[in-house]
């Protein structure tokens, strides 16, 4: 005999409803008329309008901004067929990888892929997992199976030490080893360039994997940087905040003409970015790997006049919320005058912001005002965001953080 689970019901205040109906995925706590007492935090609840529709199934937070985060906009069950699913929709996008070439993607990216509050990202045969949400940790037990069986990978680790997880009360952890094996280092491909990934300690699940169509389009420009400069000259490349090297590595493999510069405030990661070098083949000693805080770098660099023919700046996020907006607009902007100035005539920039509440246009505006004050025009030649293993629905543009800009500064 089959049953049928029965959730505890939420309703929200009249005329609240347009943004679920439109395909919005959360619930704010504004919107939200008395939760029911049994609700727990992290469980699972129906959401529906003052007039009784139907609008979906989530879990809920008494204490976040975010009250409800759906799962389903459907009346189905929440349960491990359901999570199944979801992974392999999942798993099918990724398809778009030849594995030969890029073995390296982001498999779960939140809502995005309808499990909102999971991270998955994968390097070679193993999985890495963020949990950011309560609702979403509950769920967790009923992910490792599917997730390993889907993909075939031979081991899953979480990495519960995101500082996102504060927000909904969550304690950071350990890594975690949570089936099969997870070595300390893996070696990865993205678009036939070679990386080590440290998936235990490196920064965020161990690689930035949304910067993937944002280095293959740099090679572009790195060329005909190059074949400007033919055939005696050598270009020039500036690559700030480089953590690993990503950038630079695939700017120093367009040609062997490229002298590239990258400059990194951690010791660890310049170290990281040699061994990347020499992985591909490449000889390290000729490029420069500079441990330094990258504004008082450029500030060094401007002062002695020197110039580069394309300047990277791809910083972490300057704000994390809507308070440190204004601040964060400031430092781009000082970081773009700064990465203008150090740029030669027709010289290529690519800008980048990953801070959710810095938009496109201010971007697009931080850049205007600087080179505004340095007397300066900017061509913009190209506009990214996301990478397809970070889709982004459409109902939800406030989840799109990613923004890059090339342009050619113009005297």
């Amino acid at each position: 005999m089959s049953t049928t689970t029965v959730y505890p019901q939420v309703r929200l205040k009249p005329q609240r409803e347009e943004p679920l109906l439109n395909g919005h995925l959360w619930v704010f706590s504004g919107a939200l008329q008395q939760v029911p007492r049994e609700v727990e935090p992290g469980g699972l609840v129906e959401v529906r309008s003052a007039s009784g529709q139907f609008l979906g199934r989530g879990y809920y937070h008494p204490h976040t901004d975010i009250a409800v985060r759906l799962l389903t906009r459907r009346e189905e069950p929440i349960d491990a067929a359901l999570l199944r699913r979801r992974i392999r929709r999942a798993q099918e996008l990724r398809r778009v990888f030849d594995p030969a070439v890029t073995n390296i993607y982001r498999l779960i990216h939140s809502e995005g892929d309808g499990l909102p509050g999971l991270i998955v990202d994968r390097y070679a045969e193993v999985l890495v997992a963020q949990v950011h949400t309560l609702g979403m940790e509950r769920l967790l037990p009923l992910l490792v199976e599917p997730l390993l069986e889907e993909t075939g990978a031979r081991g899953l680790l979480l990495r519960n030490d995101s500082q996102a997880r504060r927000r909904e009360g969550l304690a950071l952890e350990e890594p975690r080893l949570l089936a099969g094996e997870v070595p300390p280092e893996v070696e990865g491909r993205e678009n036939g360039v070679r990386y080590l990934i440290d998936p235990w300690r490196g920064q965020k699940t161990g690689f930035f994997l949304d910067q993937r169509d944002k280095r293959a389009a740099l090679a572009k420009y790195v060329r005909a940087v190059v074949a400007e400069l033919a055939p005696e000259g050598v270009a020039r490349v500036l690559n700030c905040f480089s953590y690993t090297g990503g950038f630079s590595l695939v700017a120093a493999l367009s040609d062997g003409r490229v002298r590239v510069t990258s400059v990194d405030s951690s010791q660890s990661a310049m170290e990281a970015a040699r061994r990347h070098f020499a992985l591909n083949g490449l000889d390290a000693d000729q490029h420069a790997f500079v441990v330094a805080d990258v504004f008082a770098y450029l500030e060094e660099v401007r002062a002695r006049g020197e110039r580069f023919d394309i300047v990277v700046l791809d910083p972490p996020a300057f704000a994390r919320n809507q308070g440190a907006r204004s601040q964060a607009l400031r430092a781009y902007r000082r970081l773009n005058m700064l990465g203008m100035s150090v740029l030669r005539p027709a010289g290529i920039l690519l800008s980048c912001s990953c801070s959710g509440v810095i938009g496109l246009d201010d971007l697009s505006g931080t850049l205007s005002l600087a080179a505004r004050a340095l007397d300066r025009e900017v061509q913009v030649l190209e506009v990214l965001t996301h990478s397809c293993d970070h889709p982004v629905r459409l109902a939800m543009p406030e989840t799109l953080y990613l923004k890059a800009i090339f342009c050619r500064l113009l005297w």
